[in-house]
């Protein structure tokens, strides 16, 4: 509600104290002849000072000189006025289409997550416009300073005339645009974070977690482990199961297991391993043969 209500009002107020200044300059020149000339400068929006011209006594009879002043600041003062009014329209659009067309806006979830994207560039862009804007209005007052003003006329470079500054220009309305500027900017980035949270995005996070590598390796142990003791246990109790004794009939009886399965796997394991041995025991004997007759060989050559 805060969005609604102050979003287009800090617009209105940036671009109109931006693109509505005029500043004017009057100088009063009196030559040592006691001849007066007041000199009127004006400028204003967009500030092409280089265009702003004026004429002068020189005090030496009625000539005139005409002087102009220096610099071009039009660019960053009409990007920060047009980000003010686009700014001013999308709040206005946005305003009437989230309480008149709440169906459309909520449909297939396209409205939040384009309202979350326009909010995004709109930060930026009064973020770099009031930056832009800021550093233009120090050139401008540099420029349309009274005392610069002063020593472009040359009557007032000489000692015997008389300059006086009857008039300066007012910059309250520019240093409130730059201040509007910045406003604007944390409206808009503050409100980034309920934009967000309009889209949705961030129930489907919380509903499928990240899990780091620590808590991966450690739920891998522990599942390990229960199913290791779950498998031993069953293990051990198919293997070490006892038989039931029947005393009347004197007899031993096995229980209805695997056990005679796994007797079975220890006899093939069993006889695998004793073969295993006879052929090692075989082949350590036919090597010790032919090592004994490589040593008796020589004795026969030498014989």
């Amino acid at each position: 509600m805060c969005m609604v209500i102050f979003a287009p009002l800090f617009a209105v107020l940036a671009f109109a104290t931006c693109g509505g200044y005029s500043g004017q300059i009057m100088v009063k020149v009196e030559c040592f002849d006691k001849t007066q000339n007041n000199i009127s400068i004006s400028f204003n929006y967009p500030f092409r000072l280089q265009e702003v011209h004026f004429s002068a006594l020189l005090c030496e009879g009625p000539r005139k000189e005409t002087l102009f002043l220096e610099g071009d600041y039009a660019s960053s003062a009409q990007f920060f006025v047009t980000v003010s009014v686009l700014a001013f329209l999308y709040s206005l659009l946005a305003t009437i289409v989230y309480f008149f067309y709440q169906n459309k806006y909520r449909e297939k979830n396209r409205g939040p997550v384009v309202d979350f994207l326009v909010t995004l560039v709109f930060s930026s862009l009064w973020l770099v416009s009031s930056i832009s804007w800021a550093k233009t209005l120090s050139g401008v007052k540099t420029v349309t300073d009274v005392h610069q003003i002063l020593l472009l006329l040359s009557a007032c470079r000489a000692q015997e005339n008389l300059c006086e500054v009857l008039q300066e220009p007012i910059w309250t309305n520019l240093n409130m645009s730059v201040a509007f500027g910045f406003l604007n900017f944390f409206l808009w980035a503050g409100n980034i974070w309920f934009a967000y949270k309009e889209t949705g995005l961030h129930k489907s996070i919380k509903r499928y977690p990240s899990r780091t590598p620590s808590e991966k390796r450690g739920s891998f142990r522990q599942y390990s482990q229960t199913s290791f003791d779950q498998s031993g246990a069953g293990f051990g109790q198919r293997l070490y199961n006892q038989g039931s004794f029947d005393l009347s009939s004197g007899g031993f009886s096995l229980p209805q297991t695997n056990l005679g399965q796994a007797i079975l796997y220890q006899q093939r394991i069993h006889w695998c391993t004793s073969d295993f041995k006879s052929f090692l025991m075989k082949r350590q004997k036919t090597e010790v043969i032919y090592i004994l007759d490589g040593l008796r060989m020589p004795t026969l050559v030498s014989h």
